[in-house]
């Protein structure tokens, strides 16, 4: 191995990975490698306890960071010993060809020439420097080149700040910003308690309201009974007596009882008031469908619409196609639209006819004969609907 790789094997023993310059202020990992300190902490993230190796990926802590006095006083001494030893070898290379000193530089075939090799016809029309003058020119190239790369460096190290602020921004924005929507929530969910003790306190009140309308007219049905009841003694005792008696007494006794025998058991009408419920409504059309009807399912007897959303019965039957998919005997027709799985939400609203039979099926619902509530038959949900009740949807 010559000089010049014996320089070059030291100048890279004395090299910081990160930075690719001579190591400054050196440490020792417990893996082994050494770097410069502020090169090594700028790969430490602010608020983490480890980080990695740049060399090996070895997890490194912070209490891990040996200083390498040794390693910093060679770094020293090594940088003064290269630029003495660089400018001997000057005077040490000889052309082995010619024996003569090796004074110039042939910048198209990169290498050293002594007077001798000058003169050689290969070499007459390239551009041929002096030694130093070549190395001066080489080194301002490389010093332009390292200023560039030094400003980059900076460039790179600016914006790793910046991310790092970022970072830490980002850290603080999301606890800001869940801390408000927890916040804002509270205070809905607070309304919507409040909102909810008032409701469940008016139908408290109301449900009282109801029980002693209930037992008002429990005592007045109880009181109508028991006259009912001694109206049919008085007549037995009547219909026992002679027949003279009878006829006497029947007349006075039917006008005496004649307001029992108009009162009929009327039962109680109860009244429940209906509120809002704040949002229900735009809770429920997050999960609307757009329903319409099959018309290849429809029974003959049922009529739609135009635009597939309304049905109305006929006494006389149309004439349809008595395809599979139609119904034959049951008063149904099919929604167009199928579900797999979900929550899905539609409204129905019911005519003049004071019951209906809402529910879903199976694909698979026999469509001919008539139809039991079983999921043999491929009904999954059925619903009896009176007149003014909604049937909003269903979660499959």
């Amino acid at each position: 191995m010559d000089a010049r790789d014996l320089i070059e094997n030291l100048k890279a023993e004395l090299t910081c990975s990160i930075c690719l310059g001579c190591i400054t202020d050196p440490v020792t990992v417990k893996c082994g490698h050494s770097f410069c300190t502020g090169c090594l902490l700028q790969c430490k993230e602010e608020d983490d306890e480890t980080f990695t190796c740049p060399e090996c990926r070895g997890v490194i802590r912070h209490s891990d960071l040996v200083p390498n006095k040794q390693l910093q006083n060679l770094s020293i001494t090594g940088k003064r010993l290269r630029s003495h030893l660089l400018q001997s070898m000057v005077g040490l290379t000889t052309c082995d060809e010619h024996g003569e000193k090796e004074k110039f530089f042939c910048e198209e075939d990169q290498r050293l020439l002594c007077d001798s090799c000058l003169l050689a016809p290969e070499h007459k029309n390239h551009h041929v420097l002096p030694l130093e003058t070549a190395t001066d020119k080489c080194k301002d190239k490389l010093q332009e080149t390292r200023n560039i790369l030094e400003k980059k460096e900076l460039g790179f190290k600016t914006a790793l700040e910046k991310v790092r602020r970022r970072k830490t921004r980002c850290k603080e924005d999301t606890y800001d910003l869940k801390q408000s929507v927890i916040s804002e929530y509270g205070k809905m969910h607070q309304f919507l308690w409040d909102e909810e003790h008032e409701y469940l306190k008016r139908l408290d009140q109301e449900s009282r309201d109801n029980l002693v309308k209930l037992e008002e007219r429990k005592a007045e049905l109880s009181q109508q009974i028991q006259n009912l009841q001694r109206m049919i003694v008085e007549i037995q005792e009547n219909l026992d007596k002679a027949p003279l008696e009878v006829l006497q007494d029947m007349t006075g006794t039917l006008e005496k009882n004649e307001e029992c025998l108009l009162q009929k058991p009327e039962l109680p009408s109860l009244g429940w008031s209906t509120y809002s419920i704040t949002a229900l409504r735009e809770m429920l059309m997050s999960f609307q469908r757009d329903i319409t009807f099959d018309p290849e399912s429809a029974n003959p007897h049922l009529t739609l619409s135009e635009d597939l959303k309304k049905v109305k019965y006929g006494s006389v039957p149309q004439d349809l196609p008595n395809n599979k998919e139609r119904f034959d005997y049951v008063l149904a027709v099919l929604g167009a639209q199928t579900f797999t799985s979900g929550k899905h939400y539609w409204e129905v609203e019911v005519g003049e006819k004071t019951e209906w039979e809402l529910g879903i099926c199976k694909d698979s619902v026999s469509r001919k004969g008539q139809l039991s509530s079983s999921s043999e038959d491929g009904i999954l949900y059925e619903f009896d609907i009176y007149q003014g009740d909604p049937l909003l949807g269903a979660n499959i």
